[in-house]
């Protein structure tokens, strides 16, 4: 048999979820597979997401804050816009735990945005994509 990698992927989440302030935090958790590969200079994870902010703010990623103790942050700056748009991002295979539950925390920054009553501030339709290694 052979060994071969294959493109996987998991919906983290299908909708959309507001920051509102409280908190200003929103947490996806997920069972990754025991194949999973944590990744080469090539082949790397991806998170992929929709958001939409009224005014410019910062956002940060946490891979697995309480798992790895490592807090693996990714700084994101949202564009204002009223127009939903798309982001992805490269991220660190090893930071995930493969077979286990693993959590990616999405942080807003700036908390000033909330003093602003017309603000909306969201991200949409969470995607992992990811490899998996599988015998043929």
């Amino acid at each position: 048999m052979a060994e071969v990698t294959l493109t996987d992927y998991l919906t983290l989440q299908d909708g959309s979820r507001r920051f509102d302030g409280t908190p200003n935090a929103i947490d996806l958790t997920f069972q990754l597979p025991s194949d999973f590969v944590t990744g080469t200079n090539l082949a790397k994870p991806v998170i992929q997401f929709k958001y939409r902010a009224r005014q410019e703010t910062d956002l940060q990623l946490w891979i697995n804050p309480d798992n790895t103790g490592q807090n693996v942050q990714i700084d994101v700056t949202f564009a204002a816009s009223n127009v939903v748009r798309s982001h992805h991002e490269f991220l660190n295979g090893s930071m995930f735990v493969p077979g286990a539950e693993n959590r990616i925390r999405f942080i807003l920054m700036d908390h000033s945005i909330f003093d602003d009553e017309n603000n909306d501030i969201g991200i949409s339709d969470v995607l992992l994509l990811y490899q998996r290694r599988v015998n043929i």
